[in-house]
């Protein structure tokens, strides 16, 4: 009986099992690696995918408003043959050369004048490789722009190392806890076993 009695004291002297500092934090250590390797590799595709979509839609909504605006023009112009007597005679003034009797026709512009060039359309002083919309917090576009700066989102983009780049991550997660799970407390469970089997 006294035996029975001193047991659980005893269990209970040593308190719950727990893993070491080191332990834990070698454990923190490797899955936020694994983290870090796993996030971006799936996410900046994505990403980037969604950006090249957005600005797929974008130009398919400028080309829909030209083509609104020319079936307009179009439209004007059909009822204004149909209708106007000035423009059918202009038309005929500058596709058939058409000319009034007395008729003469001055040049207004300079010789040797020509057209000036269309100016391009200004580009901005940093694309991203994302494509990520303008409307983003800059905050996102400053990350964006330090990471490929330094070859970052190259690395994570290239479809060759994406499996190689997984299998790290997921190796580090089976590394961390294989080396370094945490302990798990003991429960009453045990105790209760523990107690039974000295008794």
């Amino acid at each position: 009986m006294d035996q029975c009695k001193d047991a659980p004291s005893e269990l209970s002297d040593h308190g719950p099992i727990r893993s070491p500092l080191g332990h834990r934090l070698m454990f923190l250590t490797l899955t936020c690696l694994a983290f870090c390797l796993f996030a971006p590799t799936t996410v900046l595709p994505i990403l980037r995918e969604y950006g090249q979509l957005l600005a797929e839609e974008a130009q398919l909504k400028r080309q829909t408003t030209e083509l609104r605006r020319e079936i307009e023009r179009q439209d004007a112009l059909l009822v204004a043959f149909a209708s106007d007597r000035t423009i059918n005679e202009r038309l005929a003034v500058l596709d058939l050369n058409y000319r009034n009797p007395n008729e003469q026709v001055l040049p207004i512009l300079p010789p040797g004048y020509s057209a000036p060039t269309p100016k391009a359309a200004d580009k901005p002083l940093y694309q991203s490789d994302l494509l990520i919309p303008q409307q983003w917090p800059k905050g996102v576009r400053r990350i964006e722009r330090w990471a490929n700066d330094r070859g970052l989102i190259d690395l994570f983009l290239n479809p060759n190392l994406r499996p190689v780049l997984l299998l790290m991550s997921g190796g580090l997660v089976i590394a961390a806890f294989v080396l370094f799970a945490p302990r798990r407390r003991r429960e009453k469970s045990e105790h209760l076993a523990a107690t039974r089997q000295v008794a």
